[in-house]
């Protein structure tokens, strides 16, 4: 009888190990076990790049650039007036990414998709020199609150965000070129 017991112990913890990898899917196999036929990932046709705006990295570097609450609430005005201009331009850019997802994988676009495609990309530039329109108006509002130390810090912040969102939106370029996007990143 205790050996019974024992034994039914033994078997149920070596079956544990099974049954948590089996949660995880597939073996824990992670990424592999979850591409299913039918499944390919494209990369979208039409890349919109990313902006910096300097307005939000004030906000999100208060304490580091030392505002007082005075130029804080400024800046979160000044956010604000700059978010809710900008606000149609994102969701018209969020629109376009969506509707010009990757198209057919194993042939060509048709004449009629890289038309269309291209008249995106021209609605895309217009948009995103708007937006940095907005942007730098508010930048400029917003770096005239702050002190010349704090100025210092302000653009230092600036330009290491400039640097990587240059180099995400370089490889985000680099991805969609190596798919077989047509034409430029966006």
């Amino acid at each position: 009888m205790q050996f019974a017991r024992e034994l039914r112990i033994l078997c149920w913890l070596a079956a544990v190990p099974s049954i948590a990898m089996a949660q995880r899917g597939m073996g824990g196999m992670g990424n592999i076990a979850r591409r299913r036929p039918g499944t390919l990932e494209r990369e979208p046709a039409l890349v919109v790049p990313k902006l910096v705006n300097a307005v939000n990295l004030l906000v999100e570097h208060r304490q580091e650039l030392a505002l007082t609450d005075s130029q804080f609430k400024a800046v979160i005005s000044i956010k604000r007036s700059v978010d809710s201009t900008n606000w149609p331009l994102a969701r018209r850019l969020d629109s376009l990414r969506r509707t010009f997802k990757g198209g057919p994988i194993f042939s060509e676009p048709s004449r009629e998709r890289r038309d269309s495609l291209a008249a995106a990309r021209s609605i895309v530039l217009e948009m995103l020199a708007d937006l940095r329109d907005n942007i730098a108006a508010g930048r400029e509002q917003a770096f005239a609150l702050l002190s010349s130390t704090q100025l210092t810090k302000a653009r230092d912040i600036e330009a290491a965000a400039e640097k990587a969102v240059d180099e995400e939106n370089k490889r985000s370029g680099d991805r969609s070129r190596a798919r077989g996007s047509q034409g430029p990143p966006l």
